[in-house]
C-alpha cells in the first residue's frame, strides 16, 4: 500500500564515477552502506530526511549548470550524501551486526594496508593470506564477511583505483603504465581495465582530456 502523498527521489551512480579522484578506494566500503546489496534503506527521522532532501535537491541543481569542473562538483556533492546516509545509519548498523567479530574487522583492516602496500608486485590472494598467517580458506571468508567480496576484487579494486590515477595524471605510455602495475603487456592491462570499466585505457585517457 502506497499513500497518495507518497514521494520518491533516486539517485542512481557507478562507483567507479566516484573511485576517480579519491585517494582511498576503500572509502565506500569502509561506510557499510553498501555492505550486503547495491542499495541501502536509510532510516531517517523528518529532520536527517530534510537534509538528505536539501543535499539531492542541490545536486540536481547544479547538473543545469555550464561551468568548469562540474563532474568533480557533482561527486563531492555524492561524497557528502553518503557521508551524511553513512552517519544516520551508523547506529542501525552496529545494532544489526552486534555478532560481528573484533579479529574479523581486525583481519580485514591489515588486509586492506598490505594491499595498498603490495598490490603492484603481490597480486595473488595467497600472498596476503600467508602475511596474514591465515589460510587463504579463511581469508575468503574473513573480507566476505567484511564486505560481500572476495579479496581478489579487493585487490582488482585498488589496482583499478592506481590505474585511474596513472591514466589521468601521468605522460607516461599505456605499455609504462601496464608494466608499472605489474602487467605483463598493454594487451593484459587493457583487458583487466575494460572488465571493470567497459572502455579501454586509451578511451578513459581520451575522455580525462576533452
Amino acid at each position: 500500500y502506497t499513500s497518495s502523498n507518497f514521494r520518491m527521489k533516486l539517485l542512481f551512480f557507478e562507483k567507479n564515477f566516484l573511485l576517480k579522484n579519491i585517494s582511498n578506494p576503500f572509502f565506500i566500503d569502509k561506510l557499510n552502506l553498501f555492505t550486503h546489496q547495491n542499495f541501502t534503506v536509510c532510516k531517517a527521522n523528518k529532520k536527517d530526511a530534510n537534509h538528505l532532501l536539501m543535499l539531492i535537491n542541490y545536486l540536481q541543481e547544479q547538473r543545469e549548470r555550464n561551468v568548469l569542473f562540474l563532474e568533480d562538483i557533482i561527486r563531492s556533492i555524492i561524497f557528502t550524501l553518503l557521508l551524511e546516509s553513512a552517519s544516520i545509519i551508523a547506529v542501525q548498523y552496529s545494532k544489526e551486526n552486534k555478532n560481528y567479530s573484533r579479529e574479523i574487522n581486525t583481519l580485514f583492516c591489515k588486509f586492506t594496508q598490505l594491499v595498498q602496500e603490495n598490490v603492484i608486485a603481490h597480486k595473488d590472494v595467497q600472498f596476503y593470506a600467508d602475511q596474514l598467517f591465515i589460510t587463504n580458506k579463511y581469508l575468503i571468508h574473513l573480507v566476505k564477511k567484511a564486505t560481500k567480496k572476495t579479496p581478489h576484487v579487493i585487490i582488482d579494486e585498488y589496482l583499478l583505483k592506481e590505474a585511474y590515477v596513472l591514466l589521468g595524471y601521468s605522460e607516461k605510455t599505456i605499455v609504462q603504465i601496464a608494466l608499472d602495475l605489474g602487467f605483463n603487456s598493454s594487451s593484459s592491462f587493457g583487458r583487466f581495465f575494460k572488465k571493470y570499466t567497459s572502455i579501454s585505457p586509451q578511451q578513459y585517457r581520451k575522455q580525462q582530456h576533452i
